[in-house]
């Protein structure tokens, strides 16, 4: 094993450490730390600066924050990359399954938040139909998480797209631009697997 054997060997232990003291502070942050006490306080500067730039980036959902599970993802996958260069395997066809296996479960989850905004939609409209106006309780946090996490994109296809008999689609047409993007990404890791 040579010099940069050695440092992937290094980087790849030192990302470990690291996701488990973000481990760690998730568990403490349960049961409501004493912030006087080293350990605590050692934890806290050692992860705040990858935490605090996510945390501006990402609402809380229902009170709970998102940083960490993000900062997990994202240090899981760079610590694969670096094992799979300690390994000596890594070639640019691993390095981008990798990254298009991380794009595809992030696409997932956007996808499952369209569906449940078009199902309110959906609700909201056949109530209407009947009668029964309903109105959507945006006061709860993960109602208002779904609406705030998609409203970018049906913001943007909402004026390209016409209502059916008042129904506004653009979620549902927004899933459905996923699921097309997912299945071209699902199209291009069978090609990399089968060439890799």
């Amino acid at each position: 094993m040579g010099v940069l054997g050695s440092l992937t060997v290094l980087l790849d232990f030192a990302l470990g450490v690291y996701t488990w003291m973000i481990l760690i502070r998730v568990l403490l942050s349960w049961v409501n730390p004493d912030p006087y006490n080293p350990i605590v306080q050692f934890l806290m500067r050692a992860t705040d600066p990858l935490l605090e730039p996510l945390r501006r980036l990402l609402p809380p959902v229902a009170g709970l924050d998102l940083s960490p599970i993000v900062a997990l993802l994202g240090l899981s996958l760079l610590q694969r990359l670096v094992a799979g260069m300690a390994r000596g395997s890594m070639a640019l066809s691993s390095l981008l399954l990798e990254v298009i296996t991380l794009v595809h479960l992030l696409l997932t989850f956007y996808l499952l938040l369209l569906f449940v905004r078009g199902g309110l939609h959906i609700r909201s409209w056949l109530a209407f139909r009947r009668g029964r106006p309903v109105r959507i309780n945006l006061a709860n946090p993960l109602l208002r998480f779904v609406f705030q996490a998609t409203e970018p994109l049906v913001r943007w296809l909402r004026p390209r797209l016409p209502t059916v008999y008042g129904l506004d689609i653009s979620p549902l047409m927004a899933a459905l631009a996923i699921l097309v993007f997912l299945a071209i990404l699902q199209d291009v890791t069978f090609r990399l697997m089968l060439h890799g």
